[in-house]
């Protein structure tokens, strides 16, 4: 997908969800997104790990989007 068509935001997230690679979404362009480095998935981990960490006891839950 190129930079060149523009979506709506209904429509980005109707396509989105049939593709197999994942996008990102900006200002009604879609580009495509790289593979996550391990650094990214560290930092994303304890994120996750702190988040879920600091909801403990609450009703609330921490969720990583997949």
């Amino acid at each position: 997908m190129g930079a060149s068509q523009q979506f709506s935001l209904d429509d980005y997230m109707l396509w989105e969800a049939e593709q197999s690679e994942r996008h990102e979404y900006i200002n009604g362009e879609v580009f495509a997104m790289t593979g996550a480095r391990d650094g990214h998935n560290t930092i994303a981990g304890n994120i996750f790990a702190a988040l879920r960490a600091a909801l403990r006891g609450s009703p609330c839950r921490a969720f990583i989007p997949t």
